[in-house]
């Protein structure tokens, strides 16, 4: 079975919405879209290749509603490489603007990945039995970004824990004419700390499918936000709807 991990570099939900690429192999999957909040509203298509390999991934931009719908774009447009023992060493953007990349250990092993989003670059070491990985990014010499993710199953995410660092918002205030004007900036000069904690309860079947995620998530030092995820799936063990939050749909296209 290969699994295919990318770090996840939000501080919104986790979701665990794909599953491992031998379920869509074995099925002969040929594409996966992903619809957001409604099943109309496409938000992604992923391709795959003959032997279950993804190739492309396709990213759409946001809709609102029937008028924003019927103007959805093309946001981003995603191509994976792989070397010749089939280990993906590249995803690439159409724009060349964004790139990970992979490496292995001599065991086969994932060790390391580098992503670069725009000026900003993410380091990710990996960890095995159980799987662990943790992503930083640097400006200059000082980690402004330590995330960590936790794994059930060494696939889907049990936890996600950290913190960043962001220029502190201030104020100044002038006077303009004799009226005082108050504006707001960040001093780059002097960094906050925030503090990330997202503990993910995962529930499976008997088959060892994800039923449900109940998560908690402390954010911002100490804001707090709970909620859960249930997920369906069709009779042929793929992944159907993730119900909760944000909804998603999933449908498939087949190679013959």
């Amino acid at each position: 079975m290969i699994l295919i991990f990318t770090p996840s570099l939000s501080f919104g939900q986790i979701e665990n919405r794909w599953q491992p690429d031998s379920v869509y192999s074995n099925r002969q999957v040929k594409k996966v879209f992903v619809y957001l909040n409604s099943p109309k509203d496409l938000s992604e298509i992923v391709e795959f290749d003959t032997t279950g390999k993804r190739i492309r991934s396709t990213k759409f931009s946001a809709s609102y509603n029937k008028k924003t719908r019927k103007l959805k774009g093309i946001d981003k447009v995603s191509f994976y490489e792989y070397d010749s023992k089939n280990h993906l060493i590249r995803i690439i953007d159409s724009l060349k603007t964004d790139s990970t990349i992979f490496k292995y250990g001599n065991d086969n092993k994932l060790i390391s990945s580098q992503k670069r989003l725009g000026n900003f670059v993410y380091e990710t070491m990996y960890k095995h039995n159980p799987l662990v990985e943790t992503t930083i990014r640097r400006k200059d010499s000082v980690i402004v970004y330590n995330k960590t993710k936790e794994y059930d199953k060494d696939f889907y995410v049990s936890r996600f824990y950290g913190f960043y660092l962001e220029p502190k918002l201030k104020n100044i205030t002038d006077t303009i004419e004799g009226v005082p004007n108050t504006t707001a900036y960040k001093d780059y000069d002097d960094l906050e700390k925030f503090k990330d904690n997202k503990i993910i309860k995962n529930s499976f079947d008997s088959n060892s499918q994800l039923i449900k995620s109940e998560i908690k998530s402390i954010f911002l030092n100490d804001r707090i936000n709970e909620y859960e995820l249930n997920y369906s799936y069709y009779k042929n063990g793929l992944l159907k709807s993730i119900r909760g939050y944000i909804p998603r749909y999933f449908k498939y296209e087949f190679w013959d």
